[in-house]
C-alpha cells in the first residue's frame, strides 16, 4: 500500500544519504545535496540557491520534530517518522503552519530576509513540481520584492497570525507547490491530481524579457487566482477527440496535452502588435474563454485583470465570480474579487468610451480611454507602458477564435468584391422608401439629371 511504499522510499533516501555523508561536512549539508539528486535538478543556480537552502531548513525542521539539535545526525527511524507526519498534511492550514515555522528557522516570526528567502524557495520548488525549468530574471525579483512588501507592510517582523491573514486573502496557495515537491521527493510519485491545488501553467509563445509577464508573476498568480484559469476543462477537450478529421498523430498530441494544468497563450502584446484600440480588438475579440490581462503604466505599476469570460464590447459590465483585479507591483495585493467588474464601450455616447475597471461605476480603479494614450489610476492620469492579454482557455477555445477570424476575413473579401450600382438600383432600393417615410427628400436635381 501507499504507507509501505512511502516508508520504503524514505529508507532508500536515508540509506543513500548515509552512504554519501562525509564526516568533514555537516549531515544537514549532505541532506540538502541529496534532495537535489533525488529531484534530478540540473540547474546550478537552483541547486546552490533556493534548493540547497530549503534542504537545510527541512532537515532542521525534522530534527526539531524529535527535539534534537540541528547539528546532530537524524536516525533512520526518526527520518521515516518525520516524513510520514509531513505527508499527513493534506489541508493547506496545516501546511501553512508547518512551512511558516520551517522558514522562521527556529524563531517565532519571519523577518524580511526570511520572507524573501521563503518566496524564492517557494517559486523554485513550485516550478519543479510543475516540471518547468527553473529560471529567474530581474522582473521576477521585482515581483518577489512586491510580495514581501505587501506581506510585511511597514513592519520588520511578521508573526503567524498576520501571515495567515494576509496570505488567505492575497496568496492562499503559496505553499502548495512546495508541498507537492516534498511529496514527490519523499514518495517517489506525483501527488494525486485531486489534491493538487495550484499548478503553474506554461506560457506559449513566451520569450523572457520581451513580455510584461514573467515566470515569477505566473507563479504568484497561480497561487491566488481560481482553478478556472489553470485547469483544463476536460469535457471540452475530450469532445475534440470525436473529430473524424483527426489523424492518429493529432489525436496522440491532443491526449499528450491533456495534462492537469492548462497552458496560457499570448493573444495580444502591445510591444509586438502596437498599442491601439483597433489592434487590441482584433486580437482579443471572439476569444470566449478566461483571460489574464496585464497593464503596465507609470509609477512602476503593473495590474492584472483576471476575467473568467472573454472580452466583449457593450454598455454592461461583465465578469463572473472568478473575476479578480490584482496589483502586482510595487505592492502585491488583491484589489477586488468577483464580478461584474469590466466594461468595454466603443460606440455608445451615453457612457464614456474606453475600458472601465472597477465594480462600482462611481469609484473606478482604472480607466483606459479609447485613444489608448494613457491610464487613469484612481482618477490620476498616468503614461501607459504595455498591455498584454493571455488566453487561459483550452486549445479548442483558441481554435474557435481562429475559425471565427477566418470566417470574418472571407466575409470582408466577399463584400469588397460587390459593386453597388446606386444610379441603376436606387429607385428600387428599400432604403429609399424608408427615407421617404421619415420625411427625408430623396429626389434631388442632381439625381434626376438636373443642374445645381
Amino acid at each position: 500500500g501507499p504507507q509501505r511504499k512511502s516508508a520504503g522510499t524514505f529508507i532508500a533516501f536515508y540509506t543513500a544519504l548515509d552512504l554519501l555523508n562525509n564526516e568533514a561536512e555537516p549531515f544537514c549539508m549532505t541532506f540538502a545535496k541529496m534532495l537535489g539528486k533525488f529531484a534530478g535538478v540540473q540547474s546550478r543556480n537552483a541547486f546552490h540557491g533556493p534548493l540547497h537552502t530549503f534542504g537545510k531548513l527541512l532537515y532542521k525542521q525534522m530534527c526539531s520534530f524529535h527535539g534534537t539539535s540541528d547539528r546532530e545526525r537524524i536516525t533512520k527511524e526518526q527520518f521515516v517518522k518525520s516524513g510520514k507526519e509531513l505527508l499527513k498534511m493534506f489541508d493547506e492550514p496545516s501546511q501553512h503552519k508547518y512551512y511558516f515555522k520551517l522558514f522562521c528557522d527556529g524563531k517565532d516570526y519571519l523577518n524580511k530576509e526570511d520572507g524573501l528567502q521563503m518566496v524564492n524557495v517557494s517559486y523554485c520548488l513550485t516550478l519543479g513540481s510543475s516540471s518547468i525549468k527553473y529560471t529567474k530574471s530581474v522582473n521576477d525579483d521585482k515581483v518577489f520584492e512586491s510580495i514581501v512588501h505587501g506581506m510585511f507592510g511597514p513592519h520588520e517582523e511578521l508573526c503567524y497570525d498576520d501571515f495567515k491573514k494576509w496570505t488567505n486573502h492575497n496568496l492562499p496557495h503559496i505553499y502548495c507547490g512546495v508541498h507537492n515537491w516534498v511529496y514527490t521527493i519523499l514518495t517517489g510519485s506525483k501527488m494525486p491530481s485531486e489534491q493538487e491545488t495550484a499548478p503553474v501553467p506554461e506560457l506559449e509563445k513566451f520569450e523572457q524579457d520581451k513580455h510584461c509577464m514573467s515566470m515569477g508573476m505566473v507563479w504568484a498568480l497561480s497561487a491566488v487566482i481560481p482553478a478556472s484559469y489553470t485547469h483544463i476543462d476536460q469535457k471540452e477537450e475530450q469532445s475534440e477527440f470525436k473529430n473524424p478529421l483527426l489523424t492518429s498523430f493529432n489525436l496522440l498530441m491532443k491526449i499528450a496535452r491533456l495534462s492537469r494544468c492548462q497552458s496560457w497563450t499570448s493573444l495580444y502584446n502591445s510591444s509586438e502588435h502596437g498599442l491601439s484600440l483597433n489592434r487590441f480588438t482584433n486580437h482579443v475579440i471572439s476569444y470566449h474563454g478566461p483571460t489574464i490581462t496585464l497593464l503596465s503604466f507609470e509609477g512602476r505599476n503593473i495590474y492584472c485583470i483576471a476575467q473568467d469570460t472573454g472580452w466583449r464590447e457593450g454598455t454592461h459590465r461583465f465578469g463572473g465570480e472568478d473575476t479578480m483585479l490584482l496589483q502586482i507591483t510595487p505592492v502585491f495585493r488583491v484589489v477586488q474579487a468577483g464580478g461584474p467588474m469590466v466594461l468595454w464601450n466603443e460606440y455608445s455616447r451615453d457612457i464614456r468610451q474606453g475600458i472601465h475597471i472597477g465594480k462600482d461605476p462611481k469609484s473606478l480603479i482604472i480607466v483606459i480611454p479609447s485613444d489608448f494614450d494613457k491610464v487613469e489610476h484612481y482618477g490620476v492620469n498616468c503614461a501607459i507602458n504595455k498591455l498584454e492579454v493571455w488566453g487561459c482557455g483550452s486549445t479548442a477555445t483558441k481554435d474557435k477564435q481562429n475559425e471565427q477570424k477566418q470566417w470574418e476575413k472571407k466575409e470582408t473579401e466577399k463584400h469588397k468584391q460587390r459593386k453597388l450600382k446606386l444610379e441603376q438600383d436606387w429607385d428600387e432600393n428599400p432604403d429609399k422608401q424608408i427615407l421617404n417615410w421619415g420625411g427625408i427628400k430623396t429626389e434631388h436635381q442632381y439625381s434626376q439629371g438636373g443642374n445645381f
